[in-house]
């Protein structure tokens, strides 16, 4: 969430001084406004920004996604506005939507709306334990060895290189993770999420995303 906020406060000053930037955004808010009941540029531009309401207003992550995905695309006509052109593209969970915006699969309103399900569908999975993540610096070999001596679900869940990854799972078993990580030496620290994501935990959401993503636009890259 905090490197959301801190994305986000970017895109406000990149379209403060990009025409390009204010246009794809008027273009999300097109498309997101009957969604949302109001336009995602009125949750990203405030009046104060050290306003602690609109900041969890933006931090819902029905908001945060399409908001963080839009800004993705701003950035990145951005960049081919300087002669800046990818030969090949990639994402990691909301990024994947980027990816398959630029690569042609998805046309742009309906990564946005597939986004926006994305996040309402995960925030509507309501549990007894509805989990959580925390970030660990240590060799993937050894996080392995070390969650299988934990009692209870849980799983690297974000496998960002070969020294650091997020792990997530059921509560007392991240708890109990972060504890044996930081006993044997290794950096480890819960992240503030409302959901254990990429875990079998918010797998429910995805019945209910199927049924919109079968309705939209997917091509061939």
């Amino acid at each position: 969430p905090g490197q959301g906020s801190q994305y986000l406060n970017m895109g406000r000053e990149l379209a403060r001084i990009s025409p390009i930037v204010r246009e794809v955004l008027a273009d999300a808010d097109a498309v997101m406004t009957p969604i949302l009941g109001r336009s995602l540029s009125s949750y990203i531009f405030v009046e104060d920004e050290n306003d602690f309401g609109a900041q969890l207003e933006l931090m819902q992550t029905a908001v945060t996604q399409p908001a963080m995905l839009a800004l993705d695309i701003a950035i990145f006509k951005l960049l081919a506005h300087y002669g800046f052109r990818p030969d090949m593209v990639m994402g990691h969970s909301l990024g994947e939507y980027a990816a398959l915006i630029v690569s042609g699969i998805m046309p742009f309103a309906d990564a946005l709306e597939a986004a926006a399900a994305r996040g309402s569908e995960m925030t509507r999975v309501s549990m007894n334990d509805n989990g959580k993540m925390a970030a660990v610096l240590a060799p993937i070999d050894e996080v392995d060895t070390i969650l299988k001596q934990v009692d209870g679900y849980v799983v690297p869940a974000n496998l960002n290189s070969h020294a650091q990854c997020v792990i997530g799972g059921e509560s007392r078993a991240v708890e109990q993770a972060v504890e044996l990580f930081t006993q044997k030496g290794y950096k480890a620290l819960e992240i503030p999420v409302s959901h254990a994501f990429h875990t079998k935990i918010v797998a429910p959401a995805g019945v209910a995303l199927r049924k919109v993503l079968d309705r939209l636009q997917i091509a061939s890259p």
